[in-house]
């Protein structure tokens, strides 16, 4: 009987009890039990998330705008990861970098974008889904993993822009380091990665801000 009793309903409707508190739970009511997605719409959300991620990195490898449909990407995977685990998520990211470059190969440095800065920060983003910027503490240490990040990718993209001198469009730290500093290297590095930690931890608070309410929502 207790066995039973322990099956989730599949209507998600409370347990029954008086005053709507779970018995032998000391007067606490039970918190709601998260329901899990059957196979067949997991691999319905992991379609849908690579295929806008294709559409995604096409419009930033063929029109003048990179950033903001590259954050999209990011949504994508964070909501398929979410949602459905961390496996499809990383599946969704290999199915639409591998698209990806198939539609947009000529443009090498969106590819680049995606596969060094945005996927890497998609799977933080499922990693630290605890923390929010629902109070102090855990905003707090959201800014720092999220400016250490961005700090990182600094060096990772200025040190493949070096590899990368001949490809047009990828972001040429270098002449932005030089531009800025007036050729102080150290000082405009510095300068660079500050403007970084800023914009990434601004764009996370507006991906976490975004991606919340989208799951929220999804069923």
């Amino acid at each position: 009987m207790r066995a039973y009793a322990d099956i989730e309903d599949p209507f998600g409707s409370a347990p029954e009890s008086s005053g709507g508190e779970a018995p032998g739970s000391g007067g606490q009511p039970r918190p709601p039990r998260k329901k899990r997605l059957p196979p067949a719409r997991k691999v319905a959300y992991s379609a849908i998330g690579a295929a806008l991620s294709v559409v995604m990195i096409t419009i930033a490898a063929w029109l003048p705008v990179t950033v903001a449909p590259l954050v999209l990407i990011s949504i994508c995977y964070n909501i398929v990861s979410e949602k459905c685990g961390i496996g499809y998520g990383v599946i969704t990211m290999l199915v639409s970098v591998a698209l990806g470059f198939l539609c947009s190969a000529a443009n090498v440095a969106v590819l680049v974008l995606v596969a060094v800065v945005f996927v890497p920060y998609s799977l933080l983003c499922f990693f630290i889904c605890r923390l929010d910027y629902k109070g102090v503490p855990r905003t707090v240490a959201r800014m720092l993993i999220v400016a250490a990040f961005a700090a990182l990718e600094v060096l990772i993209v200025y040190n493949i822009g070096n590899a990368l001198i001949t490809v047009n469009d990828y972001v040429d730290l270098s002449g932005i380091i030089s531009f800025i500093a007036g050729g102080n290297f150290a000082l405009g590095y510095v300068m660079v990665t500050l403007i970084a930690v800023v914009l990434f931890v601004l764009v996370d608070f507006v991906y976490v801000y975004f991606s919340r309410r989208i799951i929220a929502k999804l069923k």
